[in-house]
């Protein structure tokens, strides 16, 4: 007995101390679990319901099959839900929630026209609605032929005729017309509109197509006045290299704002050659471009330019077209070959080529 004790503890001792903690815990659960099934097996089960308890069920068990037995009384049978009597309406199968409904909805004073009046009953189901649906009885109503022995009183048709662009509002509204459409007839006459034939009326705000037929027979338009024919604006021309900014301005969408931009680019060009050049001008647009090209001339001979062979290094950076690179290569190019006889000799450079030559062409001389 010691041998296999110290066999089991020797191996117990084999393990990891985290594996013997875990064998300890385990054991310990399994300890708990068998001693709380033997004490639940040695309690005595308690009676979920007491005896007065268990009486009490079986009477109501009683009552509703007694209740299911008068239930069998009950059945389907035609009616009228405006005119069944309430001993009546007791031997019809429906809910009893539904039977008081109908008596408080007729106490009320409310009537049923239609079967599927029926059916707006406070707690009325669509699957019981079609169940009685077919033993609801509900006589069509006698059209009576006079409500009363009063007659209407006869609208006299209006006499003579109307003109829209001169009746006031008062003699709109003997025409037939309303107080609201005949306001908005008269304001539209007030700001500047006209009424050159009777469908113009149409264009008024509210008033709709019915009204239109009934007083078409008494609208009569004279004198209708022509629109006054827009006066063309005369056409004139600025010349862009000697305009300041006051004749600039009267360009179609040129601002105060525009033409100082244009005069400024105008001065560091030197005066513009092509009236495209426009568009390199800060914030020109398209749309503004094309407004203005028909109203501007180009007077090329104004054109100041730059005589290469003397210019220094600030002139020709200042120019919008040149750039720092061509100016070291022309300067550079002028110190070790001399003054250049044509321009056409610079697309040697690096920087340059024949387009910037065909650009700067205007304002570059070799004189």
């Amino acid at each position: 007995m010691r041998k296999a004790w110290l066999k089991i503890k020797n191996g117990f001792l084999s393990y990891s101390r985290g594996d013997r903690v875990g064998i300890i815990i385990l054991s310990v659960l399994i300890l708990l679990l068998l001693g709380a099934n033997a004490y639940v097996k040695r309690i005595a089960p308690k009676p979920y319901y007491t005896p007065e308890q268990f009486e009490e069920i079986q009477a109501q068990w009683n009552a509703a099959w007694q209740a299911n037995d008068n239930a069998e009384l009950l059945s389907l049978f035609n009616f009228n839900p405006n005119t069944i009597e309430e001993s009546a309406l007791d031997s019809l199968d429906l809910p009893a929630q539904i039977k008081r409904n109908l008596i408080r909805y007729r106490a009320a004073g409310g009537s049923f026209k239609s079967k599927n009046d029926v059916r707006k009953l406070y707690g009325m189901s669509d699957s019981l609605f079609q169940h009685i649906a077919s033993y609801i009885l509900i006589p069509k109503a006698t059209v009576e032929t006079q409500t009363n022995n009063k007659e209407e009183p006869k609208v006299e048709p209006p006499v003579g005729f109307f003109d829209p662009n001169t009746a006031s509002k008062e003699a709109l509204e003997d025409f037939g017309f309303s107080s609201y459409q005949a306001n908005n007839i008269v304001s539209y006459r007030n700001s500047g509109g006209g009424y050159r034939q009777p469908d113009d009326l149409l264009k008024i705000y509210g008033l709709d197509s019915a009204t239109y037929k009934r007083v078409y027979p008494y609208v009569k338009i004279d004198n209708v006045a022509e629109p006054e024919k827009e006066v063309p604006e005369e056409l004139f021309t600025i010349e862009l290299n000697s305009a300041d900014t006051s004749d600039l301005v009267k360009l179609k969408g040129v601002g105060s704002v525009y033409a100082s931009r244009i005069v400024k680019y105008r001065n560091l060009l030197g005066g513009f050659c092509n009236v495209n050049q426009l568009m390199e001008v800060y914030g020109f647009t398209e749309e503004l471009f094309a407004a203005v090209k028909p109203s501007v001339t180009i007077d090329t001979t104004a054109i100041k330019p730059i005589r290469i062979n003397y210019a220094e290094f600030s002139e020709l950076i200042r120019h919008p077209y040149f750039d720092k690179s061509n100016v070291n290569d022309i300067l550079n190019e002028k110190d070790k070959n001399g003054p250049i006889k044509k321009l056409s000799d610079l697309e040697v450079l690096e920087s340059i080529d024949a387009e910037f030559i065909d650009k700067v062409r205007p304002y570059v001389t070799c004189r």
